[in-house]
Protein backbone atom coordinates (compact mmCIF):
# COMPACT_ATOMS: atom_id res chain seq x y z
CA UNK A 1 0.00 0.00 0.00
CA UNK A 2 1.47 3.32 -1.10
CA UNK A 3 0.08 6.26 0.88
CA UNK A 4 0.43 9.88 -0.22
CA UNK A 5 1.45 11.85 2.91
CA UNK A 6 0.16 15.20 1.58
CA UNK A 7 -3.39 14.63 2.80
CA UNK A 8 -4.54 15.77 6.23
CA UNK A 9 -4.68 13.50 9.25
CA UNK A 10 -8.49 13.68 9.08
CA UNK A 11 -8.52 12.33 5.53
CA UNK A 12 -5.87 9.72 6.33
CA UNK A 13 -7.71 8.29 9.32
CA UNK A 14 -9.21 5.53 7.19
CA UNK A 15 -5.78 4.13 6.23
CA UNK A 16 -5.61 1.65 9.17
CA UNK A 17 -9.12 0.42 8.29
CA UNK A 18 -8.14 -0.10 4.65
CA UNK A 19 -5.04 -2.03 5.66
CA UNK A 20 -7.15 -4.18 7.97
CA UNK A 21 -9.57 -5.00 5.12
CA UNK A 22 -6.75 -6.46 3.03
CA UNK A 23 -5.14 -8.20 6.01
CA UNK A 24 -8.40 -9.87 6.97
CA UNK A 25 -8.65 -11.14 3.37
CA UNK A 26 -5.36 -12.97 3.89
CA UNK A 27 -2.95 -10.52 2.28
CA UNK A 28 0.41 -9.54 3.68
CA UNK A 29 0.41 -5.75 3.50
CA UNK A 30 3.48 -3.51 3.44
CA UNK A 31 2.46 0.12 4.01
CA UNK A 32 4.87 2.71 2.62
CA UNK A 33 4.51 6.48 2.33
CA UNK A 34 5.22 7.73 -1.17
CA UNK A 35 7.54 10.52 -0.06
CA UNK A 36 8.15 13.84 -1.83
CA UNK A 37 9.29 14.70 -5.37
CA UNK A 38 7.60 11.86 -7.26
CA UNK A 39 9.35 9.14 -5.28
CA UNK A 40 6.30 6.88 -5.71
CA UNK A 41 7.53 5.67 -9.11
CA UNK A 42 10.76 4.28 -7.66
CA UNK A 43 8.96 2.78 -4.66
CA UNK A 44 6.41 1.05 -6.92
CA UNK A 45 9.14 -0.28 -9.19
CA UNK A 46 11.00 -1.74 -6.22
CA UNK A 47 7.78 -3.37 -5.00
CA UNK A 48 7.35 -5.03 -8.41
CA UNK A 49 10.96 -6.23 -8.38
CA UNK A 50 10.43 -7.64 -4.88
CA UNK A 51 7.52 -9.76 -6.12
CA UNK A 52 4.49 -7.77 -4.97
CA UNK A 53 1.21 -9.25 -6.23
CA UNK A 54 -0.42 -5.82 -6.44
CA UNK A 55 0.19 -2.20 -5.51
CA UNK A 56 -2.67 -0.38 -3.81
CA UNK A 57 -2.48 3.40 -4.18
CA UNK A 58 -4.02 5.51 -1.42
CA UNK A 59 -4.01 8.91 -3.07
CA UNK A 60 -5.30 10.88 -6.02
CA UNK A 61 -4.78 10.78 -9.77
CA UNK A 62 -1.38 12.44 -9.37
CA UNK A 63 -0.14 9.67 -7.10
CA UNK A 64 -1.48 7.03 -9.49
CA UNK A 65 0.38 8.77 -12.31
CA UNK A 66 3.64 8.57 -10.35
CA UNK A 67 3.09 4.88 -9.58
CA UNK A 68 2.33 4.24 -13.24
CA UNK A 69 5.81 5.40 -14.22
CA UNK A 70 7.28 2.58 -12.15
CA UNK A 71 4.78 -0.16 -13.03
CA UNK A 72 4.12 0.37 -16.76
CA UNK A 73 4.84 -2.87 -18.56
CA UNK A 74 5.56 -4.89 -15.40
CA UNK A 75 2.21 -6.74 -15.24
CA UNK A 76 1.76 -5.84 -11.55
CA UNK A 77 -1.87 -4.72 -11.01
CA UNK A 78 -2.65 -1.27 -9.62
CA UNK A 79 -5.59 -0.82 -7.27
CA UNK A 80 -6.87 2.60 -6.19
CA UNK A 81 -8.36 3.77 -2.89
CA UNK A 82 -9.23 7.36 -3.85
CA UNK A 83 -8.14 10.26 -1.65
CA UNK A 84 -7.73 12.91 -4.35
CA UNK A 85 -9.79 15.72 -5.79
CA UNK A 86 -10.68 14.48 -9.27
CA UNK A 87 -10.33 10.69 -8.96
CA UNK A 88 -10.92 10.32 -12.70
CA UNK A 89 -9.43 6.83 -12.98
CA UNK A 90 -11.66 5.56 -10.19
CA UNK A 91 -14.64 7.00 -12.05
CA UNK A 92 -13.67 5.14 -15.23
CA UNK A 93 -12.78 1.88 -13.47
CA UNK A 94 -16.19 1.69 -11.79
CA UNK A 95 -14.85 1.83 -8.23
CA UNK A 96 -16.47 3.66 -5.29
CA UNK A 97 -15.23 7.16 -4.48
CA UNK A 98 -15.16 6.36 -0.77
CA UNK A 99 -11.71 4.89 -0.05
CA UNK A 100 -12.92 2.27 2.44
CA UNK A 101 -15.70 1.13 0.09
CA UNK A 102 -13.13 1.02 -2.72
CA UNK A 103 -10.91 -1.27 -0.61
CA UNK A 104 -13.80 -3.71 -0.19
CA UNK A 105 -14.50 -3.54 -3.94
CA UNK A 106 -10.86 -4.24 -4.80
CA UNK A 107 -11.08 -7.63 -3.08
CA UNK A 108 -13.30 -8.87 -5.93
CA UNK A 109 -12.13 -6.50 -8.66
CA UNK A 110 -11.01 -7.83 -12.01
CA UNK A 111 -7.66 -6.98 -13.63
CA UNK A 112 -8.01 -5.11 -16.92
CA UNK A 113 -5.26 -4.38 -19.42
CA UNK A 114 -5.07 -0.69 -20.36
CA UNK A 115 -3.03 0.51 -23.36
CA UNK A 116 -1.03 3.55 -22.29
CA UNK A 117 -0.25 6.84 -23.93
CA UNK A 118 3.26 8.25 -23.91
CA UNK A 119 4.58 11.81 -23.90
CA UNK A 120 8.12 12.69 -24.96
CA UNK A 121 9.26 16.27 -24.48
CA UNK A 122 12.38 18.35 -24.12
CA UNK A 123 15.93 18.36 -25.38
CA UNK A 124 16.72 15.42 -23.10
CA UNK A 125 13.72 13.44 -24.41
CA UNK A 126 11.96 13.18 -21.06
CA UNK A 127 9.23 10.52 -21.18
CA UNK A 128 6.04 9.91 -19.25
CA UNK A 129 3.32 7.28 -19.57
CA UNK A 130 -0.29 8.28 -19.00
CA UNK A 131 -3.65 6.56 -18.58
CA UNK A 132 -6.06 9.52 -18.63
CA UNK A 133 -5.12 12.56 -20.69
CA UNK A 134 -2.37 14.85 -21.93
CA UNK A 135 -2.70 18.26 -23.45
CA UNK A 136 -1.82 21.91 -23.93
CA UNK A 137 -3.79 25.12 -23.56
CA UNK A 138 -6.39 26.53 -21.21
CA UNK A 139 -7.16 23.26 -19.44
CA UNK A 140 -3.44 22.88 -18.59
CA UNK A 141 -3.50 26.40 -17.16
CA UNK A 142 -6.63 25.42 -15.19
CA UNK A 143 -4.79 22.48 -13.59
CA UNK A 144 -2.08 24.85 -12.46
CA UNK A 145 -4.53 27.52 -11.26
CA UNK A 146 -6.47 24.94 -9.19
CA UNK A 147 -3.47 24.65 -6.90
CA UNK A 148 -3.87 28.33 -5.98
CA UNK A 149 -7.46 27.58 -4.96
CA UNK A 150 -6.19 24.89 -2.54
CA UNK A 151 -7.80 21.95 -4.30
CA UNK A 152 -6.78 19.52 -1.53
CA UNK A 153 -9.13 21.44 0.82
CA UNK A 154 -11.81 22.82 -1.49
CA UNK A 155 -12.16 19.78 -3.78
CA UNK A 156 -13.81 20.17 -7.18
CA UNK A 157 -14.81 23.77 -6.45
CA UNK A 158 -11.17 24.64 -7.08
CA UNK A 159 -11.46 23.36 -10.66
CA UNK A 160 -14.63 25.36 -11.34
CA UNK A 161 -13.05 28.54 -9.94
CA UNK A 162 -9.87 27.94 -11.91
CA UNK A 163 -11.87 27.23 -15.08
CA UNK A 164 -13.71 30.56 -14.90
CA UNK A 165 -10.43 32.35 -14.24
CA UNK A 166 -8.77 30.77 -17.27
CA UNK A 167 -11.69 31.49 -19.61
CA UNK A 168 -11.71 35.13 -18.54
CA UNK A 169 -8.03 35.97 -18.12
CA UNK A 170 -5.66 33.35 -19.53
CA UNK A 171 -3.84 34.53 -22.71
CA UNK A 172 -4.73 32.39 -25.71
CA UNK A 173 -1.63 31.09 -27.46
CA UNK A 174 -1.61 29.46 -30.87
CA UNK A 175 0.54 26.38 -31.42
CA UNK A 176 0.85 23.90 -34.25
CA UNK A 177 -0.20 20.25 -34.32
CA UNK A 178 0.74 17.46 -36.69
CA UNK A 179 -1.55 14.48 -36.11
CA UNK A 180 -1.67 10.94 -37.49
CA UNK A 181 -5.18 9.48 -37.40
CA UNK A 182 -6.01 5.80 -36.91
CA UNK A 183 -6.66 5.66 -40.66
CA UNK A 184 -3.16 6.98 -41.42
CA UNK A 185 -4.31 10.45 -42.49
CA UNK A 186 -1.96 13.35 -41.72
CA UNK A 187 -3.60 16.47 -40.28
CA UNK A 188 -2.04 19.88 -39.53
CA UNK A 189 -3.78 22.45 -37.36
CA UNK A 190 -3.12 25.74 -35.59
CA UNK A 191 -4.98 25.62 -32.30
CA UNK A 192 -5.18 27.27 -28.91
CA UNK A 193 -6.45 24.16 -27.11
CA UNK A 194 -5.69 20.44 -27.41
CA UNK A 195 -6.40 17.51 -25.12
CA UNK A 196 -5.78 13.84 -25.95
CA UNK A 197 -7.84 11.56 -23.71
CA UNK A 198 -7.73 7.85 -22.87
CA UNK A 199 -10.91 7.76 -20.77
CA UNK A 200 -14.63 7.86 -21.49
CA UNK A 201 -15.50 10.14 -18.55
CA UNK A 202 -13.79 13.26 -17.24
CA UNK A 203 -16.12 14.33 -14.44
CA UNK A 204 -19.24 15.43 -16.41
CA UNK A 205 -17.48 15.54 -19.81
CA UNK A 206 -17.91 12.55 -22.15
CA UNK A 207 -15.21 13.01 -24.81
CA UNK A 208 -15.64 9.67 -26.57
CA UNK A 209 -12.49 7.98 -25.35
CA UNK A 210 -12.09 4.69 -23.53
CA UNK A 211 -9.44 2.91 -21.46
CA UNK A 212 -9.73 -0.11 -23.73
CA UNK A 213 -9.13 1.79 -26.98
CA UNK A 214 -5.70 1.50 -28.67
CA UNK A 215 -5.80 5.15 -29.74
CA UNK A 216 -6.15 8.70 -28.41
CA UNK A 217 -9.37 10.67 -28.60
CA UNK A 218 -8.27 14.23 -29.38
CA UNK A 219 -10.29 17.42 -28.97
CA UNK A 220 -8.93 20.64 -30.52
CA UNK A 221 -10.08 24.25 -30.75
CA UNK A 222 -8.68 26.12 -33.74
CA UNK A 223 -7.78 29.78 -33.72
CA UNK A 224 -7.37 32.08 -30.76
CA UNK A 225 -10.92 33.24 -30.06
CA UNK A 226 -11.91 33.37 -26.41
CA UNK A 227 -15.58 33.17 -27.42
CA UNK A 228 -14.89 30.04 -29.47
CA UNK A 229 -13.09 28.42 -26.53
CA UNK A 230 -16.01 29.24 -24.20
CA UNK A 231 -18.47 27.83 -26.76
CA UNK A 232 -16.41 24.65 -27.07
CA UNK A 233 -16.55 24.23 -23.29
CA UNK A 234 -20.32 24.74 -23.25
CA UNK A 235 -20.92 22.36 -26.16
CA UNK A 236 -18.80 19.61 -24.61
CA UNK A 237 -20.17 19.86 -21.08
CA UNK A 238 -23.81 20.79 -21.71
CA UNK A 239 -24.55 19.40 -25.18
CA UNK A 240 -22.43 16.25 -25.19
CA UNK A 241 -20.25 17.30 -28.11
CA UNK A 242 -17.63 14.66 -28.86
CA UNK A 243 -19.59 11.60 -27.80
CA UNK A 244 -19.04 8.73 -30.19
CA UNK A 245 -22.70 7.97 -30.85
CA UNK A 246 -23.43 11.53 -31.96
CA UNK A 247 -22.77 12.84 -35.44
CA UNK A 248 -20.48 15.84 -35.79
CA UNK A 249 -22.43 19.08 -35.47
CA UNK A 250 -21.91 21.60 -38.31
CA UNK A 251 -20.03 24.62 -37.05
CA UNK A 252 -19.03 22.99 -33.75
CA UNK A 253 -16.38 24.95 -31.86
CA UNK A 254 -14.22 21.87 -31.16
CA UNK A 255 -13.15 19.07 -33.46
CA UNK A 256 -12.70 15.46 -32.36
CA UNK A 257 -10.49 12.80 -33.97
CA UNK A 258 -9.12 9.36 -33.15
CA UNK A 259 -5.35 9.52 -33.54
CA UNK A 260 -2.25 7.51 -32.69
CA UNK A 261 0.35 10.28 -32.71
CA UNK A 262 0.54 14.05 -32.20
CA UNK A 263 3.52 16.39 -32.51
CA UNK A 264 2.97 19.79 -30.89
CA UNK A 265 5.34 22.70 -31.46
CA UNK A 266 5.46 26.46 -31.14
CA UNK A 267 4.77 28.50 -34.24
CA UNK A 268 8.00 29.93 -35.62
CA UNK A 269 6.38 33.25 -36.60
CA UNK A 270 3.15 33.71 -34.61
CA UNK A 271 0.61 36.32 -35.72
CA UNK A 272 1.46 39.74 -34.29
CA UNK A 273 -2.01 40.19 -32.79
CA UNK A 274 -1.70 37.06 -30.61
CA UNK A 275 -0.05 37.46 -27.22
CA UNK A 276 2.44 34.68 -26.54
CA UNK A 277 4.06 33.66 -23.29
CA UNK A 278 6.74 31.14 -24.09
CA UNK A 279 7.12 28.33 -23.33
CA UNK A 280 3.76 26.51 -23.32
CA UNK A 281 2.88 24.25 -20.38
CA UNK A 282 2.14 20.57 -20.95
CA UNK A 283 -0.14 18.63 -18.59
CA UNK A 284 -0.04 14.85 -18.31
CA UNK A 285 -2.76 13.14 -16.22
CA UNK A 286 -3.40 16.47 -14.51
CA UNK A 287 0.24 17.14 -13.64
CA UNK A 288 2.10 20.12 -15.14
CA UNK A 289 5.33 18.39 -16.12
CA UNK A 290 7.09 20.10 -18.99
CA UNK A 291 7.27 23.09 -21.29
CA UNK A 292 7.21 23.19 -25.07
CA UNK A 293 10.00 25.42 -26.39
CA UNK A 294 11.18 26.44 -29.83
CA UNK A 295 13.78 23.67 -29.87
CA UNK A 296 11.76 21.10 -27.93
CA UNK A 297 8.42 19.99 -29.42
CA UNK A 298 6.26 17.46 -27.59
CA UNK A 299 5.18 14.12 -28.99
CA UNK A 300 2.01 12.51 -27.63
CA UNK A 301 1.36 8.99 -28.90
CA UNK A 302 0.28 5.49 -28.01
CA UNK A 303 2.98 3.60 -26.15
CA UNK A 304 4.16 0.06 -26.66
CA UNK A 305 3.37 -0.66 -23.00
CA UNK A 306 0.27 -1.55 -21.04
CA UNK A 307 -0.75 -1.22 -17.41
CA UNK A 308 -2.95 -3.52 -15.36
CA UNK A 309 -5.65 -1.84 -13.25
CA UNK A 310 -8.12 -3.47 -10.88
CA UNK A 311 -11.62 -2.63 -12.11
CA UNK A 312 -14.99 -2.81 -10.45
CA UNK A 313 -16.80 -3.05 -13.79
CA UNK A 314 -18.17 -6.39 -14.98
Amino acid sequence: MLVNPVFSAWRRRSIPRIREIFSQAGATVDLVETGPNRAASVTAQRAAEAGADAVIVCGGDGTVFDVLQGLAGTGVPIGICPFGTGNILVQNLGLPRDPVAAAHALLTAKPVTVPLGKVTCGDDARRWYFAMAAGIGGHAAMMKAALHYHKHRTGRLAYFAAGFEVLALHPLQLFELEMTTVAGEQLTRRVSEMIAVRVSELNIWRPGGGLEYPFLRVATVEGASRARLARASFESLALGSGQRHRSRRPGAAAQYEDVVRIVARLIAEPPAEIEHRRPLSLQVDGEILAAIRETAPATIEMAARNAIFLSGQS
